[in-house]
């Protein structure tokens, strides 16, 4: 959500450069309401999300030593994307991994705190139909805009949820901290256990979060 919509983040591109600019976009909600940036208002509530959990992994609980613990070391470690310095969220990219939920793995971690920020899988091959079978069937769908008004330049691009707008769809189980963006087509593009919302609750609350965001910026 740094210079880039989620939508045009997800247009076509090196697989690394798409999917580390994608989970940026995602966190960025995530770490702007976690920073003290003193802005309460329903994007900051879980509304009824929860942690998600992999491998036993268990997002904004679990640490980097349970991470290596769990997956082992990763391939490699460097700053997420799209990120302000002094860029605290580290990429730790494990690759293709292969099982009943193949795909490339990511971790990334917050390196004030050591607390894992958000896991993905990005799979090769999974539609909608596939996703619903694995994960089941208490799901929601929701779609998300991009909030107006936002320069192309800006460091953060945040989304609302409008589930009308078929922009940008996810296949949501807030309860088990799961979300899964669907492409154009329907498929999946990426898998997501996260621990907060993964946009604003409204169109309302865009101009006060971006003009916040804005002041932060300038304070810096």
């Amino acid at each position: 959500m740094r210079t880039r919509t989620l939508a045009s983040a997800l247009a076509p591109a090196p697989i690394d450069q798409m999917y580390q600019s994608t989970l940026a976009l995602l966190i960025t909600a995530l770490t702007f309401f976690s920073s003290g940036s003193g802005y309460q208002t329903s994007s900051s509530r879980n509304r009824g999300w929860r942690p998600g959990t992999y491998r036993g992994l268990t997002v904004g609980k679990s640490t980097r030593a349970d991470m290596l613990r769990t997956l082992g070391p990763p391939l490699s470690s460097s700053p997420a994307a799209d990120q302000d310095p002094p860029q605290p969220i580290i990429w730790n990219d494990y690759g293709t991994i292969h099982g009943d939920l193949s795909g490339q793995l990511a971790v990334e971690v917050d390196s004030r705190d050591n607390k894992i920020v958000s896991i993905s899988v990005a799979p090769k091959h999974m539609s909608k139909a596939d996703a619903i079978k694995y994960f089941g069937k208490d799901y929601s769908l929701m779609g998300y805009e991009s909030c107006p008004g936002q320069a192309p330049e800006a460091d953060v691009g945040f989304v609302y949820e409008n589930p009308k707008s078929a922009d940008i769809d996810y296949l949501e189980y807030r309860a088990r901290g799961i979300a899964i963006h669907l492409d154009y087509q329907g498929n999946v593009d990426a898998i997501y256990f996260v621990n907060e919302p993964i946009g604003l609750g409204s169109k309302a609350e865009c101009k006060r979060v971006t003009q916040r965001s804005v002041r932060l910026k300038r304070r810096r």
